[in-house]
């Protein structure tokens, strides 16, 4: 049985490994990219919009023209979320099911609003666009910082040898110098993992070290692209889970275990 599991686990490492090394070759690689690329401006979009919409509602609720803008602000919730399961099911090919849109079947209007106001599914809606704008900075940051990095190590053979150009492994946690008008900060980038770089201090000057720099930059970009599959899957699963019915689902059951 021992024996067994063990040959399980190294499999399951194999088989991660050889997704992780094909990444690039990968056309849903692409698609992730493409999917948190475009997060950074929904987000900002989400949060301006609701922000906007929450103020000017519950500001205006005293003459009664703030009641009519919340309840826009909540049924544009749902459109937003509509566009955010379909992204997620065209670029990261993860299917949600739709929860449904109980304050359309109300029998008129006041009780439409009603399940509007009161429904589970327009407020997992509001947290997920609140937390777009989360995952918008931080798919930004990791795209930025990652590939730029992975990106300048591998193309070090072009530009090594210009003038004011300086690359290598800085010790300390220093910048890498590229360009006079370009930083890449390790010193930020490795938090906690700083030891990685200060272990030792090399500059590329000759060809021969600048492709071994290069051959660096490959390995950082795999690297890369396989930790931003692994975080686009991640925002799949957290878009199916407020945005689908299975975080409905996971409530109720919880509700039926409480209640028996």
């Amino acid at each position: 049985m021992s024996l067994r599991a063990g040959s399980i686990r190294i499999d399951g490492v194999g088989r991660t490994m050889r997704t992780a090394a094909l990444s690039p070759f990968r056309p849903q690689t692409y698609l992730n990219l493409l999917y948190l690329l475009l997060a950074f401006p929904l987000g900002i979009i989400y949060f301006v919009f609701l922000v906007t919409g929450f103020s000017l509602g519950f500001g205006l609720l005293i003459i009664a023209v703030g009641l009519p803008i919340l309840l826009l602000v909540l049924a544009a919730s749902h459109v937003f979320a509509a566009f955010e399961r379909a992204t997620t099911r065209h670029l990261l090919s993860i299917e949600i099911d739709s929860p449904g849109y109980p304050f359309l079947d109300g029998e008129d209007g006041i009780d439409g609003a009603r399940l509007l106001v009161f429904g589970l599914e327009t407020y997992a809606a509001i947290c997920y666009l609140f937390l777009k704008f989360v995952v918008g900075i931080v798919s930004f940051v990791l795209l930025t910082t990652l590939l730029t990095t992975a990106i300048a190590l591998l193309l070090t053979p072009l530009y090594y040898d210009q003038p004011n150009v300086q690359v290598g492994l800085i010790n300390g946690g220093e910048p890498i110098h590229l360009t006079p008008s370009l930083e890449l900060p390790w010193n930020e980038l490795l938090v906690g993992v700083e030891f990685a770089i200060t272990i030792a201090e090399w500059e590329a000057t000759t060809l021969p070290e600048a492709l071994a720099v290069s051959v660096v930059g490959v390995v950082v970009l795999v690297a890369s692209l396989a930790l931003l599959n692994a975080f686009a899957w991640l925002n799949g699963q957290v878009s199916r889970l407020f945005l689908g019915t299975a975080g409905r689902d996971a409530l109720e059951y919880m509700r039926e275990r409480t209640a028996s």
